[in-house]
């Protein structure tokens, strides 16, 4: 169910990139329901996993493009090393933050084209992580606990060395 990209020089391939976008997806929703167990707001989530300077390794289905170069800068930006993706994000996003999460920083926006979408960038131990998530019924706590459970999804792989 998910679309696998082999990548050259970088040393992740298909394979290894799935079972990562499975286990975060899983971690990241499991966090969600708990904190949320309304379905009045129910989240889809969706994962682009890949290396700092944009080539990527997996995806979740529905998954939109997103340029290389764009997605160097959303990492670089998540680093502290480059903030122009403040005042030029790519379409459709808006990033308004990065927040300093327990598992490091995590830049936020939302999709201006698709009500109710967030959108989470985080770096891991060696990779860049991408979430999207639909929000059914978004309100700021909604984003909130949506943000914190992408961190605990991250941090996970994080300490699993990915």
């Amino acid at each position: 169910p998910y679309s696998f990209v082999r990548c050259g020089s970088s040393g992740i391939n298909a394979e290894y990139g799935q079972p990562w976008i499975d286990f975060v997806h899983g971690t990241a929703h499991a966090e969600y329901v708990k904190k949320v167990p309304s379905e009045d707001n129910a989240a889809t989530w969706m994962f682009w996993l890949g290396a700092n300077d944009g080539d990527v390794y997996a995806t979740s289905p529905g998954f939109p493009a997103i340029a290389k170069e764009d997605v160097a800068r959303l990492s670089n930006c998540v680093a502290g090393t480059d903030q122009s993706i403040f005042g030029a994000p790519p379409a459709p996003y808006s990033f308004v933050r990065c927040v300093d999460c327990d598992s490091g920083a995590i830049l936020t926006g939302k999709d201006k084209k698709t009500p109710g979408r967030m959108c989470y960038i985080a770096k891991t131990a060696k990779n860049t992580l991408i979430c999207l998530v639909d929000i059914k019924n978004i309100n700021s706590s909604m984003e909130q606990k949506a943000l914190e459970s992408f961190d605990i999804g991250v941090g996970q792989v994080i300490s699993n060395d990915v």
